[in-house]
């Protein structure tokens, strides 16, 4: 995490990415004071910090003490249960309400990720991703359905990356997908074009049904990892419906 986190959105966001890119790792206690010796803030933002990564469900409370929350592969089919209706809402209010400026920021976030296909590592590519589903959530004009949406696929976005830590040599080594992995991408960037034209014209039915695609292709993606390495993950793992 970078020095001299002033701002106290900074501070949260600094340890907010730090959950999501796995460098605090699930169960972990949190060191306020190492934490604010890294970031060169008092304790108090810190705090701050904690208290709203508590209310999105990414730390938890055990006693006095605060822990990165687990990730519950049992809750898997809830967490995509949630993920599919708020992704319907915020795509279908996009549509709705989407402003010259919103399709700009949409498509500049399309595009980056496409060329972080071509020149990312994994880690860079997911964040890529995160960027173009946040500006469509953004996009729906609706604060209530964002921070649903947005706290829901933070939680997808840590599973996932729990899930697929170790399928490339180093997330900060140039990328060489397998075939796999680049047919997954190039399926994904074709969506996100897709995503970005019901949104152009104002379709709010075809973003609803591009969501339910896209959340269906990321799903089925975990569940062929889940899957494959369900043994080493929890014996009690599954994926039927709810």
């Amino acid at each position: 995490m970078a020095k001299r986190v002033r701002d106290g959105s900074k501070v949260f966001s600094s340890i907010r990415d730090s959950i999501l890119r796995l460098e605090l790792r699930p169960g972990a206690v949190i060191d306020e004071a190492e934490l604010a010796t890294r970031l060169d803030v008092s304790r108090t933002p810190v705090r701050e910090a904690i208290i709203q990564l508590i209310s999105d469900g990414l730390v938890i409370r055990d006693g006095r003490t605060a822990r990165i929350a687990p990730l519950d592969f049992d809750e898997v089919p809830k967490l995509y249960d949630a993920l599919l209706v708020s992704s319907r809402m915020v795509h279908r209010l996009a549509a709705q309400n989407r402003t010259e400026k919103d399709l700009r920021k949409i498509k500049a976030t399309m595009i980056a990720f496409e060329e972080g296909i071509k020149t990312g590592d994994g880690l860079s590519r997911s964040e890529l991703n995160v960027d173009f589903h946040l500006a469509i959530s953004a996009a729906a004009h609706n604060s209530y359905f964002e921070d649903f949406y947005e706290g829901v696929l933070f939680a997808t976005i840590r599973l996932a990356r729990a899930c697929f830590s170790g399928d490339e040599p180093s997330e900060f080594a140039p990328a060489y997908p397998d075939e796999d992995i680049a047919a997954h991408l190039a399926e994904t960037a074709r969506h996100h074009r897709l995503m970005y034209e019901t949104i152009l014209k104002h379709d709010v039915e075809g973003s609803d049904r591009m969501a339910v695609l896209h959340e269906n292709l990321s799903k089925a993606r975990l569940q062929r990892k889940l899957f494959s390495t369900s043994e080493a993950l929890t014996p009690e793992v599954s994926l039927a419906p709810a």
